[in-house]
């Protein structure tokens, strides 16, 4: 097994890849690294002490919130390289959302006392994160408009469309189960299972299990 780079982790990461390494150098000092959590286990839950920001090193997570009837929201999804969190670096407020491992999961994070110490001295690091917040926003901004103003087709193709911009082809592999999927675009599994299928025989996409081509 290759060792791990507590360095390469930060670099590969899309929220520090853009940072000077001096800078990702300090990052690695207040940093603990390769925390382990099997397929289904939760990495992050409210009210569970656990501040900061976290970065996926490996594996992929859900985030996702739960109703007073238990239904859950899908808010967001996280990839190898993705962080979460960088709000509670900058707040004392309590987590809201839970963070579940969908496959086994190896985490990098940091917390919020360690990071508020290295502000002090790095002023710039915190501009830096606070407008990859924002983009952040921007991204579920755009997914509730979606909801509110969009039939089930429509966001399906917008999700696609997505997915195949960051992945840099039309022949795109869903990166969560379609249950998962389903919750994260407001609709069920049925209405999932349904609607891909209509967007096939409409000649929009081709689906062979999870991977779907979009018609050019």
């Amino acid at each position: 097994m290759t060792k791990h780079s507590p360095l390469a982790c930060l670099s590969n990461a899309t929220l520090f890849k853009d940072f000077p390494e001096s800078l990702r150098k300090k990052l690695v000092t207040i940093s603990t690294h390769q925390e382990y959590f099997p397929k289904g286990s939760l990495i992050r839950q409210p009210f569970d002490g656990k501040d900061g920001l976290l970065v996926m090193d490996k594996g992929k997570a859900k985030v996702y919130s739960l109703n007073e009837n238990g239904k859950e929201t899908i808010l967001g999804l996280l990839n190898k390289g993705d962080s979460e969190g960088q709000e509670h670096l900058f707040s004392t407020s309590a987590r809201e959302n839970f963070i579940q491992a969908t496959t086994d999961a190896w985490v990098c994070s940091m917390t919020r006392n360690d990071f508020q110490k290295l502000v002090r001295q790095t002023p710039d690091l915190a501009l830096s994160l606070l407008n990859d917040f924002g983009q952040k926003l921007v991204t579920a901004e755009k997914n509730t408009v979606r909801r509110n103003s969009m039939d089930a087709k429509q966001r399906i193709m917008a999700y696609l469309n997505d997915l195949s911009k960051k992945q840099g082809t039309n022949k795109v592999k869903l990166d969560l189960k379609k249950k998962d999927l389903a919750g994260y675009l407001g609709i069920t599994p049925e209405t999932l299972s349904r609607k891909l299928k209509e967007l096939a025989k409409e000649n929009k996409i081709q689906v062979d299990k999870k991977i779907i081509t979009i018609a050019k």
